[in-house]
């Protein structure tokens, strides 16, 4: 069997020719042809700019991945401590500062950590969060109590730029002066008809202003010594001169306790010595007289 010839049924327009047939019918399909190009030049770029994005959403994923799993890993190498929640820093001799960042913060400082023998700083700037310097403890040999250390000035100095620097005062550079009280002078009972809001407490007693101190701030970044020559290296660092003063005193007093303790047993056994002697002198004449006696008859 033969193929039957395929046919294609045309349009013709009568009002032309032959040639203007043709020309109508060649500009359609050269129109037809760049319609059907551009549409799949559309299509390729539709199909590279979806891989793009499924390539970009895919790194994006793989970051976010890998994020998490760093961030695992440091919260699981390394527990936070209990004061990483507030502001904070560490003072040139070791004393640990802390400040609240809001107001249920500067409640919590004082309530829940401030102790007897600790600081507690403010300055009378709108947006001053309060602050307390923790003091050191140290047992009592002749007591076996814990007593805390007196703070040395160095300390609140640095607590008191902290202050300052944690205030309004910073973004208006204004240079102002902070102050301190003890513990036990912070109060959260207000006067009669009055009320405290959450974060504010009422001071008795004198306020110990510190000096005027410039508006500077630093950050660094604390490493955990593990080894031993690490250690070695770093042993005479930041040391707490308040504390050798302490020692240094305690080792005076020590010292000067056992010389007067030598001493007294040097006196008591020379007495006794004194005590021992003197009856034999006392007992040789009476000897010297009975042989005496005996003689003359």
């Amino acid at each position: 069997q033969k193929r039957q010839p395929k046919t294609i049924d045309i349009t013709v327009s009568l009002k032309e020719g032959a040639h203007g047939n043709a020309r109508d019918m060649f500009a359609k399909y050269r129109a037809q042809k760049e319609k059907s190009q551009k549409t799949m030049e559309a299509s390729s770029m539709a199909l590279k700019a979806a891989e793009a994005n499924a390539q970009r959403q895919l790194q994006e994923a793989q970051k976010k991945n890998s994020k998490l799993s760093s961030n695992t890993l440091i919260s699981a190498a390394r527990k936070p401590f209990w004061f990483e929640k507030f502001h904070w820093f560490i003072t040139s001799d070791n004393y640990i500062v802390l400040g609240g960042k809001d107001a249920h913060q500067n409640e919590m400082l004082v309530k829940r950590y401030l102790r007897q023998g600790d600081a507690y700083l403010h300055a009378d700037v709108h947006g001053a969060s309060s602050c307390i310097l923790r003091a050191k403890r140290r047992r009592n040999p002749s007591t076996g109590r814990t007593e805390p250390i007196p703070l040395p000035d160095q300390a609140l100095r640095e607590a008191g730029n902290f202050t300052i620097c944690r205030s309004s005062a910073w973004s208006s550079r204004m240079v102002t002066s902070a102050w301190w009280v003890e513990a036990n002078q912070v109060s959260k009972t207000a006067p009669t008809g009055e009320y405290l809001t959450v974060g504010s407490f009422m001071i008795r007693g004198k306020k110990n202003f510190l000096p005027p101190t410039q508006l500077e701030m630093g950050l660094g970044v604390l490493f955990r010594l593990g080894d031993e020559d690490s250690l070695a290296r770093h042993k005479n660092e930041r040391r707490d001169f308040a504390l050798m003063e302490a020692e240094a005193a305690e080792a005076e007093v020590e010292t000067t306790s056992t010389a007067k303790q030598r001493n007294g047993n040097n006196d008591a056994n020379m007495e006794e010595k004194a005590a021992v002697s003197k009856p034999a002198n006392n007992r040789s004449p009476i000897k010297a007289e009975k042989k005496k006696e005996q003689q003359e008859p």
